[in-house]
């Protein structure tokens, strides 16, 4: 009896412990990624073809810096009164797990991603942004905003925002992953 209950002790044991390595261990929310990109060789201004931005009504991208010099961006406004942005992060896409009451997982072209819409500052019009894992301490971060210049920019739902946003962040990586791969 007293062996019978050391044996099953030992079993709880093992299996408590097997559990809580498995959860430390799975921390990452993200599906295995399809490739990784390379962050810092990646121009922002170079996601999108140059047909692409006709097909979007894009006007020629703005490259800037922000986050203090560690993030480089591409800001593209269009006719139809939208305005995007490709930025590159130097943290992992998990940070921003929770970090919008908004956020959500989504996957991007095979990319786990952190999707969020807080209302955008100062309108309140639709917003969307998505922070894409695509490599281990970096990320890419995508963002649409309909701004007051677009003739119906009070008929954007969020929901059609996030649809794009997700559209073109996909067209983005799959464009600087071919500009990556020799």
């Amino acid at each position: 009896m007293r062996s019978c209950l050391v044996v099953c002790a030992l079993t709880v044991l093992v299996g408590v412990s097997a559990c809580a390595v498995g959860r430390t261990g799975s921390v990452d929310p993200f599906p295995e990624r399809p490739y990784a990109l390379d962050v810092t060789q990646v121009d922002p201004c170079a996601a999108l073809t140059e047909n692409q931005q006709t097909a979007l009504a894009l006007k020629l991208g703005r490259s800037g810096t922000s986050q203090g010099g560690t993030s480089r961006g591409c800001n593209w406004v269009s006719s139809a009164g939208l305005g995007w942005n490709l930025q590159t992060l130097v943290d992992d896409a998990s940070t921003a797990v929770g970090a919008e009451p908004t956020s959500t997982i989504v996957e991007v072209g095979g990319f786990g991603a952190v999707q969020s819409s807080p209302p955008a500052r100062g309108t309140g019009l639709a917003f969307c942004q998505v922070v894409l894992d695509v490599a281990d301490g970096a990320s890419l971060r995508a963002q649409v905003q309909v701004t007051p210049l677009a003739p119906d920019a009070e008929q954007h739902t969020v929901e059609r925002t996030c649809e794009q946003v997700r559209a073109v962040a996909e067209l983005m990586i799959d464009n600087l992953h071919a500009r990556q791969t020799p």
